[in-house]
């Protein structure tokens, strides 16, 4: 129960990594509030926790049938996002990503494109976990998108913060290290 919670909330803040970014860039305009920036957090940890919800449900409809494949493709997931994540962040420069998100287009576009990894991180750790633990697994992909939101908004406001490039790569590498975790305890057993 332990290593799972470990994996989990280290899942859910490699997957948040990327909001906290786009919380960064988008804390660093002027017309930042208390109320927009609980409204991104909200809207980002939403779809967060939706997305990896439909691909944990898509990967448990498809279980029964890949299960003797099921530590290669949540490997092949879970390193192609970390792989992405990580190369993301070696590009990153946070003058070409700042934000306007106060249109209601803009702010759904930025909380669906953060969470696109997600989907198939769900599917990937539907693959190993029950339906208690996917669920569980999702409020943690919840909670921690919702706070690191937050303190990406804070950070940017204040100017001096962790940069976002290296949040990316090393929320790349977590996710690389679960997904090699998870072949590793398939085939080695």
């Amino acid at each position: 129960m332990i290593t799972f919670l470990f994996s989990s909330i280290l899942l859910g803040l490699a997957l948040s990594i990327d909001s906290f970014a786009v919380s960064i860039t988008c804390g660093l305009q002027k017309t930042m509030t208390r109320k927009r920036a609980f409204i991104l957090a909200i809207s980002f940890a939403f779809f967060q926790g939706l997305l990896p919800l439909i691909g944990a449900m898509l990967g448990n409809f498809t279980k029964e049938y890949i299960s003797t494949l099921d530590h290669w493709i949540a490997f092949g997931l879970l390193a192609i996002i970390g792989i992405k994540m990580f190369l993301e962040g070696l590009k990153y420069d946070i003058k070409k990503n700042i934000y306007d998100f106060t249109k209601p287009s803009i702010l759904l576009m930025l909380s669906l494109a953060t969470s696109i990894d997600s989907f198939i991180a769900g599917i990937g750790f539907s693959l190993e976990y029950s339906l208690n633990e996917q669920i569980i697994t999702v409020i943690i992909i919840f909670l921690s998108t919702f706070i690191l939101s937050l303190v990406g908004v804070f950070m940017g406001q204040r100017t001096y913060f962790f940069k976002p490039k290296i949040a990316l790569m090393l929320g790349g590498a977590i996710l690389f290290g679960i997904g090699l975790k998870t072949f590793l305890q398939h085939t080695l057993i």
